[in-house]
């Protein structure tokens, strides 16, 4: 009987030290991670940063490519329009005077 008793303490103290190292290498390993966290945060911040600036300018390439979509049927009213507006200062600008003509 003092056997079983002896073996059973045995296997009590094996498991307690299973147990023991576990929490060890837990402790080890979630220390490391912490650190590493720590120690790559700045990368990842950076990361986030970049992410965002990247986001803000393709937004801004979106936004101006659906604008010019929308506007580019108006492109030959707006060369009609011009020209015409040239047309009309042609036609209506002031004559010189003799002498700015050089004569």
């Amino acid at each position: 009987m003092t056997g079983w008793l002896a073996l059973g303490g045995l296997l009590g103290v094996l498991l307690a030290g299973f147990a023991f190292f576990a929490m060890v290498f837990g402790l080890i390993i979630f220390a490391l991670k912490a650190v590493f966290f720590l120690v790559l945060l700045p990368f990842r911040l950076i990361g986030w940063a970049l992410g965002a600036v990247v986001m803000l300018v393709a937004t801004v390439f979106a936004i101006a490519i659906g604008l010019a979509v929308i506007l580019a049927p108006l492109v030959p009213l707006a060369i009609i329009v011009g020209l015409g507006y040239g047309l009309y200062r042609l036609i209506t600008r002031p004559t010189p005077a003799p002498a700015a003509r050089g004569f």
